[in-house]
C-alpha cells in the first residue's frame, strides 16, 4: 500500500501526532515523521528534521536538515542528500551527508556513502563504498 504524506496541524497550527495527541516539540524543529504502519514512496524534502520509523522508498533531500532512520525502519531505492544522517535501520541506496553520517549499532547500509565525518558504531553493517568529502 502506498500513501502520500499529509501534514496535520491543530487549530493553532501546531503539529498533531497520528493518534490525535499534540506534539510538545516546536514545529520549527520537527518537520516530519513516517510511522511504522504505512509504506511511503516518492520524494521528500524537508528543512530541519525527519524521522522514518516505517518503510520509505525514494529520495530524501534537505540541505541543512537531519534525517533519522530508526531501528527496524527500511529506506529502499534511496538517494539521500542531507546535512546529517543518523541511521539505525536499513538503507539500500546512496547517502550523501554534507556534515556527518552516523551508523548506529543496528544500521544495515547497502550502497555508496559520502560524508566529511563518518561514525560507525560496533555492530553496524556497511556493504558498499565509502568516500570522504
Amino acid at each position: 500500500m502506498t500513501t502520500p504524506a499529509v501534514s496535520s496541524r491543530d487549530e493553532r497550527g501546531q503539529p498533531r501526532l497520528v493518534n490525535g495527541h499534540h506534539s510538545n516539540v516546536n514545529k520549527d524543529n520537527w518537520l516530519g515523521f513516517v510511522g511504522d504502519v504505512v509504506n511511503f514512496t516518492g520524494e521528500v524534502q524537508f528543512k530541519s528534521m525527519l524521522r522514518i520509523d516505517g518503510h520509505f522508498s525514494g529520495n530524501v533531500i534537505s540541505q541543512n536538515g537531519t534525517l533519522i532512520v530508526s531501528t527496524g525502519a527500511e529506506v529502499t531505492k534511496a538517494v539521500i542528500k542531507v546535512a546529517v544522517a543518523k541511521i539505525n535501520g536499513t538503507v539500500e541506496g546512496d547517502i550523501l551527508a554534507s556534515k556527518e553520517l552516523v551508523l548506529g549499532r543496528t544500521a544495515n547500509v547497502k550502497g555508496q556513502v559520502t560524508a566529511p565525518a563518518l561514525v560507525v558504531e560496533e555492530g553496524a553493517l556497511l556493504n558498499g563504498s565509502c568516500r570522504r568529502i
